[in-house]
């Protein structure tokens, strides 16, 4: 994957609210008409909890696939699928058995939609553990971690959010890594936008490791957020 793909991953899955890596059957969740579909993370863990989320595009409108859900899930014996919408997403929600299943849908240019079906095992709970090597400092907070397995090698993505500015924050997370003898490997400061975000990424490595970071300050929260994607070799992976 180039280095531009992953980042572009790493922005939407910190401001997608993921829902729902454990062996054991998972539910089978429809697949909107006319769609594509493909595995974003088929052995992760999402909070301490087992997770599979799948990315899907379809010639359909956004309305037309929330349709589609709501018709299918019509009959759930816990009710109606919960409705929620936020950050350019309009979501539904349902529950089967011990999982929850979410579809997170938006519009596509020039027609269409794209979305994330995430299933998330409430039976499978584990311990949820930062990364040791992550450093941490006290205004910041850790708000999600996802570890996930592609053969060989193991992610493990951290969202947080900073009460700090971005400037402190970019050259205190620059200046860590690079402390420790790691080489960068790609950065760029993007133009701050009509709405005052300034954005940052960076990937820094260390073989047989590397770090993928994406700081993003948002002024109308005074609020930093960034996430880390730390990559290496996990032993016991599936191949």
């Amino acid at each position: 994957m180039q280095i531009d793909q992953r980042h572009l991953w790493l922005f939407m899955l910190c401001t997608v609210a993921l829902a729902a890596r454990a062996a054991g059957h998972w539910p089978r969740v429809p697949t909107p008409p006319r769609a594509q579909l493909e595995w974003v993370a088929r052995d992760a863990v999402v909070n301490g909890l087992p997770a599979r989320i799948e990315r899907f595009e379809t010639e359909l409108s956004t309305s037309e696939v929330l349709a589609f859900y709501r018709q299918k899930w019509a009959g759930a014996a816990t009710g109606s699928a919960r409705a929620v919408a936020g950050g350019g997403w309009q979501a539904l929600s349902t529950l089967d058995g011990g999982f929850q299943i979410t579809v997170q849908v938006r519009a596509r240019s020039p027609s269409g939609s794209e979305g994330l079906i995430s299933t998330m095992n409430f039976r499978g709970m584990h311990k949820e553990i930062a990364p040791a090597e992550l450093p941490r400092f006290p205004d910041t907070r850790i708000s999600q971690v996802t570890e996930s397995f592609d053969g060989p090698q193991r992610s493990r993505l951290v969202n947080m959010v900073s009460t700090q500015s971005f400037e402190l924050n970019m050259q205190r997370w620059r200046g860590e890594w690079l402390q420790r003898g790691w080489q960068i490997a790609f950065e760029k400061v993007a133009p701050v936008g009509r709405d005052g975000v300034k954005t940052w990424i960076a990937s820094f490595s260390k073989p047989p490791h590397s770090v993928d970071l994406a700081l993003a300050w948002r002024p109308s929260d005074q609020r930093s957020y960034l996430t880390a994607n730390l990559m290496g070799p996990a032993e016991g992976a599936r191949p």
